[in-house]
């Protein structure tokens, strides 16, 4: 197993990605200033994380760690083998969706940085956890108020309600998921017998805060995932307090509730008029859709993120309903997951979710006191799966649920053995040799692996980074043939040749357009707007015209427009 001083270096480049993530924004350098930055540090900071763990990787399967390890093995060879075999582009694949990024790096990222994070949970480092996540949530409910005032320091272009907070997430409903998440945190810490009454007001406030941000917000994502977490909170601090008759009856009103609630969503019961809305409605749509593309595409699903190239072919229901609006998510992370990989990729998320719930209700068996911070954690964690449900799998929020989940199963793990020896007093010269070892430098193999992750970190994380900024740069300059060479940066990108084949017809090289629009189709068949972009070049020829639109209604065969 990992040494001491590897354990805490790891825990620190946990704790730093999972800031890094939600926070890092690029406002003045990238077409795409929340998602691209966000997928860049989350690859580098996991290639860094598993550049520590490569050396002592075999001793994992003979721990306690061995069924999580070998769940996320099996994650990602599932991943690639939707990529070797699900049809659509690799490069798509790998990448993700312009703005999304949720492609096959993201997610072997994300399962890296569970294991991560599973490998330094303990009572140390839940402190660190729960310190490094209120302070991320007082920096979010500083921001979300400045831009509720309308002083938001960056040229963002709100397309929600104005001055509605979009946090460092760009979208109100994930700022209100967030805020809802630290709000379940703030107050849960409050009961912590152990901090001053100051520092407990200091909490409370802070929770009441993040939910004044949830209100800006004006979603209710925000409100649920508090209610659900706090609520869980409360039932599992009754469990741990030996009140066991209380906290059955918390569940069981727990149960209702939920009940309640998912009528509402449905827009049924008495919950409706204060739950359902528009939105609501509009995911029933793209459930089904997505419920669709899984049966049909059982075992390799229709790609990595690509749910949007195939929503087109199976939204029916939507269309006959007089729903045209589009989508490249589920809004459900459940079957974002399950459409895009197919049921063996669905059946190991649900594993690794269960092995979260074994966790949780080993630790509050054997756990004979309350453990405020376990409580926290574990109360964000059901925030989180709670706006999944509903949401998209948003990078900063992502991170939030594999990571959580993490230390949630690494917690369970690491401390069997040290409550087995709690009683048994440590002596000075044992805690002197502790604090030793952890100023020990690295062992040198361990020295190079790491230097070869910082390095190949940033071989990854870098060259899509590269260029979208360096397209961003060639638009402000103006220099049309620097536009169109930044289109062909590697990793190549669909959106980046529709936007560049698009400036080229604007400034009139039809010719030159075409050309990009041709390699283009060759190398994304199955994208809607590229073929939609030929049927705007005046001099495409009759045949090119009579393919594209044949193309456009084998996509979206059940849009009338398209006869």
């Amino acid at each position: 197993m990992l040494d001491l001083r590897s354990r805490e270096i790891l825990g620190t480049v946990t704790l730093v990605a999972l800031a890094a993530v939600t926070l890092v924004v690029a406002p003045y350098t990238l077409l795409d200033p929340m998602g691209l930055p966000k997928l860049s540090m989350l690859a580098f900071s996991a290639v860094i994380a598993l550049s520590i763990m490569v050396p002592v990787i075999k001793s994992f399967f003979g721990s306690g760690y061995r069924a999580l390890v070998i769940l996320l093995t099996i994650f990602i060879v599932q991943i690639i083998l939707v990529l070797l075999f699900s049809g659509a582009n690799i490069g798509a694949q790998v990448y993700g969706t312009y703005t999304r990024n949720t492609g096959a790096l993201a997610y072997t990222s994300l399962a890296v940085l569970l294991l991560s994070s599973s490998l330094v949970s303990d009572k140390q480092f839940l402190k660190k956890f729960i310190g490094t996540t209120l302070i991320i949530g007082a920096i979010l409910i500083v921001y979300g108020n400045i831009q509720y005032l309308g002083l938001e320091p960056f040229p963002y272009a709100n397309a929600y309600t104005v001055n509605a907070p979009i946090g460092t997430f760009g979208n109100s409903n994930f700022q209100a998921a967030f805020m809802g998440l630290i709000a379940v945190v703030a107050s849960t810490m409050v009961l912590n017998p152990r901090f001053k009454m100051l520092t407990r007001l200091g909490l409370g406030l802070m929770g009441l805060a993040a939910i004044v941000v949830v209100r800006e917000t004006l979603s209710t994502q925000g409100y649920l995932n508090f209610i659900a977490g706090a609520g869980v909170v409360v039932m599992l601090w009754l469990f741990m307090s030996k009140r066991k008759s209380l906290a059955i009856a918390v569940a069981g009103l727990g149960v209702i509730g939920g009940g309640l609630v998912f009528l509402g969503l449905i827009n049924s019961g008495p919950l409706a008029k204060y739950i359902y809305e528009a939105s609501i409605a509009a995911r029933g749509y793209y459930w089904q859709a997505g419920i669709k593309m899984l049966i049909e595409h059982p075992i390799f699903g229709v790609g990595m993120d690509n749910y949007g190239s195939w929503y087109g072919r199976n939204r029916q229901v939507a269309m006959e309903n007089g729903f045209s609006t589009h989508s490249n998510s589920a809004h459900n992370v459940y079957l974002d997951v399950a459409s895009n990989g197919g049921f063996p990729l669905l059946v190991i998320y649900l594993a690794i979710t269960a092995l979260v719930v074994v966790a949780i209700v080993r630790v509050i068996q054997r756990n004979e006191g309350f453990d405020v911070y376990f409580l926290a954690t574990v109360g964000a964690w059901v925030a989180y799966h709670v706006q999944s449900f509903i949401s998209i799998n948003q990078l900063g929020l992502a991170i939030w649920g594999w990571v959580l989940s993490g230390v949630i199963i690494g917690y369970e793990i690491n401390t069997r053995a040290s409550e087995t020896i709690q009683s048994v007093p440590v002596k000075r010269k044992q805690k002197s040799n502790k604090v030793k070892s952890s100023a020990q430098p690295l062992s040198s193999k361990a020295v190079i692996s790491v230097f070869a992750g910082v390095i190949l970190g940033a071989l990854v994380a870098i060259p899509p980074y590269y260029a979208n900024a360096s397209l961003f740069s060639a638009l402000k300059s103006g220099d049309l043939k620097k536009i169109q060479s930044s289109a062909y940066l590697k990793p190549i990108d669909e959106r980046r040749l529709i936007q560049v084949a698009g400036i080229l017809l604007n400034n009139k090289y039809e010719a030159e357009a075409i050309t990009m629009a041709r390699d283009a189709n060759a190398r994304y068949p199955d994208s809607y707007d590229l073929w939609n972009l030929w049927s705007a070049i005046p001099t495409a020829s009759p045949a090119d015209l009579a393919t594209a639109k044949a193309q456009l209604k084998r996509l979206d065969p059940f849009n009338p427009d398209l006869k």
